[in-house]
């Protein structure tokens, strides 16, 4: 499955899919960089909606997804994040580095 994404305004959403392992991470970190530079985005937001595994990998790869936004002034929002993954990212200190929000609607009114 490739990964899907639409540009709305000055942010890129990424919809991760069911699994963020070492290969989707590599394919979503391209496609956001490559989409990064095409529309001039400077947020990104992590649809988590579908998602329901997500190992080291994705870790590092919302970590990038932090300092490339980060260069261009914006920010990393996480959207529809289920218990598992929720989880995760607090245990991994990342809510230090991105903002959650409920939904789409909401994290767009906040950036």
């Amino acid at each position: 499955m490739e990964a899907e994404y639409q540009v709305i305004r000055k942010n890129l959403i990424l919809s991760i899919g069911p699994e963020l392992d070492h290969h989707r991470a590599r394919k979503i970190r391209q496609l956001s960089d490559e989409q990064l530079r095409r529309s001039r985005a400077r947020n990104i937001i992590l649809d988590f909606s579908n998602t329901d595994f997500m190992d080291s990998a994705g870790i590092g790869m919302i970590i990038g997804r932090y300092k490339e936004a980060n260069l261009r002034g914006g920010k990393v929002c996480v959207i529809h994040a289920g218990h598992t993954i929720r989880k995760l990212i607090e245990i991994s200190g990342l809510y230090k580095l991105v903002y959650e929000y409920e939904d789409l609607d909401e994290a767009l009114s906040h950036l």
